[in-house]
């Protein structure tokens, strides 16, 4: 990687995994709320950041929408869930839209299944952890997210990275949306698996991305 890359990009990667990880040690100290909520949304928004100078284009600035828009839903979930929610489902929308763009043309049965699976079972996973933990989450919002995990896995990007990733951003969510019974345990769990998958993924449709333009 040359030195440019090396200052430009790196620094926002290594910033964004540090504060995550600041995220997770002082989500319940005494820390004034505005501060937590910035530090939630923050490592989402320096991820989008590392996007768009990884490498430039329409496909980055749409990842870098997506995972803007993530880390305004993920820090106002709770406080402001109106806002929160609504920009979780413009996200998730954004993200569709951007792998179906780069669709694989022919697929064999496993994967077709596998999208089928996370396409169906995504949302009704939202309901029954919404309904155990007595609060309402908007159907729309599974099914978006179940489609941009379904479409990331039928993707040309590679499946070990960018649909693994998607994969765990459905596993944080649904924890995220139970954890509003109040269980420490999950809501402790929930943000770590969502942070991580949207990490692998980023990376792996940006690397994915660069390789490609490198081979033109």
């Amino acid at each position: 990687m040359s030195r440019r890359a090396l200052i430009e990009r790196r620094p926002w990667l290594l910033a964004s995994m540090i504060l995550a990880v600041m995220w997770v040690w002082l989500q319940d100290s005494r820390l004034p709320g505005l501060y937590l909520l910035m530090l939630k949304g923050a490592p989402l928004a320096l991820l989008a950041v590392y996007a768009v100078l990884r490498h430039r284009g329409n496909d980055t600035r749409s990842l870098a929408g997506m995972l803007g828009l993530e880390a305004v839903g993920s820090a106002l979930w709770y406080e402001v869930p109106v806002i929160g929610l609504n920009a979780m489902l413009v996200a998730f929308l954004i993200g569709l839209t951007l792998f179906l763009v780069h669709r694989t043309p022919v697929m064999d049965s496993g994967r077709r299944a596998s999208a089928l699976a996370l396409t169906v079972g995504t949302p009704l996973l939202c309901f029954f952890a919404a309904d155990r933990a007595g609060v309402g989450v908007p159907l729309f919002l599974g099914l978006a997210l179940g489609g941009m995990a379904a479409a990331a896995w039928i993707s040309t990007f590679p499946r070990s990275r960018v649909g693994a990733g998607a994969a765990l951003i459905v596993a944080g969510v649904v924890l995220e949306i139970a954890a509003s019974s109040g269980s420490a345990v999950l809501a402790l769990a929930a943000w770590p698996l969502f942070y991580l998958g949207n990490l692998v993924l980023a990376t792996g449709v940006t690397g994915e991305l660069r390789m490609r333009e490198e081979l033109r």
